[in-house]
């Protein structure tokens, strides 16, 4: 299969460079043209590798791997989401965010622990305050950050901004063995049955309950925060911030409150994907989220920093890559995984739907 895609990346390589030669050159919006005709290129070869790979895996063993693997794809696609949105309103990067997330997922743990011992609950009851308590303690962390730590601090800049949070990483990582103890902790999943689901001309498919409960909270979080981009003031402020700081501060826009607000919903979105994550096979300890962290990252240069949903399009396909990769090959899904994305961004270096941006003088 990888010789076949092999074959494809060569072949799509030698038509993109005869067309430009003998058509696209001759033409006044040359890279315009060119960059369409790398898009559709691009598209071709992601869609023909699919199938390929559901080929040699066949289109049941795909469908299955897919569906047991909704939990690690909505939570690198709420990870995803947090860092672009804090890159679009403070323009950095957040290096913290996944440790910000397991101070969620660690009080959701202890929280569970302590309503176990001290009241009769039923265990979902526990898990949507757990749920919610990861969330608000992400919230108030990434609000604690932004309104005392970078306005507080004496180079507020990009960069600074980097390797703050760059030290914040290492004060969390020595405090939560202090707050919550050595001990990894365990966070219940919502069910651990699941649904049956019969295709035609195939074996039944398996759904565990706690991935479709992941899925809906996901998107019932997805759509809630592109309606508020889209039809509310808050939304306004965040694309006039994101557009240009400076000049939304002059035409009124309180930049400090979005940039806050955006900051403490990144580390919800965060806080809620570690509790998701949790679950599946993976116990509480200070680094569970690093490899989501990585991920997070590599989709949003995968999509590209300068949009908002093209990252989200990325953290799908790097799940839908390391899918596939650990199928055919579990020992090299890392290393096939992490190939493939630098193809693509060798290919367009501003992402897949990055857009360059031109600055009037």
């Amino acid at each position: 299969m990888i010789e076949k895609l092999l074959y494809v990346i060569l072949a799509a390589v030698g038509l993109y460079e005869l067309v430009d030669l003998a058509v696209l050159r001759r033409m006044k919006k040359r890279l315009v043209h060119r960059a369409r005709l790398l898009n559709l290129l691009m598209l071709l070869v992601i869609l023909t590798g699919f199938a390929f790979a559901i080929e040699a895996m066949t289109l049941y063993l795909f469908l299955q791997i897919v569906l047991l693997n909704i939990v690690e794809m909505c939570v690198l696609v709420l990870a995803t989401t947090g860092i672009v949105l804090i890159f679009k309103t403070s323009v950095t990067t957040n290096f913290a965010q996944g440790t910000i997330a397991t101070v969620g997922a660690f009080t959701a743990a202890k929280l569970i622990i302590y309503l176990t011992a001290n009241s009769a609950m039923p265990m979902s009851t526990k898990l949507i305050l757990a749920l919610v308590s990861s969330a608000v303690v992400c919230f108030l962390i990434g609000l604690f950050i932004d309104t005392v730590i970078f306005r507080h601090s004496r180079y507020s800049n990009p960069v600074g901004k980097q390797m703050i949070t760059m030290g914040i990483v290492l004060v969390l990582f020595g405090l939560m063995p202090v707050l919550f103890g050595l001990l990894p902790l365990t966070v219940e999943a919502f069910s651990y049955e699941g649904q049956i689901i019969n295709l035609p001309n195939m074996f039944p498919l398996f759904l565990p309950n706690h991935n479709l409960y992941a899925l809906c909270i996901t998107v019932a979080m997805l759509v809630t925060l592109f309606a508020a981009l889209r039809f509310t003031k808050w939304g306004l402020g965040v694309r006039a911030t994101a557009s240009n700081e400076t000049v939304a501060s002059m035409m009124g826009v309180n930049t400090k409150l979005i940039t806050a607000l955006s900051w403490g919903i990144a580390g919800a979105f965060g806080g809620v994907a570690a509790f998701l994550f949790a679950p599946v096979g993976n116990a509480v300890t200070v680094s569970f989220m690093t490899p989501v962290q990585v991920n997070a990252f590599l989709a949003s240069i995968l999509g590209g920093f300068s949009s908002f949903g093209g990252p989200l399009v990325g953290a799908v396909l790097i799940n839908l890559f390391s899918s596939i990769a650990s199928a055919i090959n579990s020992v090299w899904t890392n290393v096939i995984v992490y190939v493939l994305v630098l193809l693509l961004v060798l290919a367009k270096p501003l992402g897949l739907f990055g857009k360059k941006t031109a600055k009037k003088v």
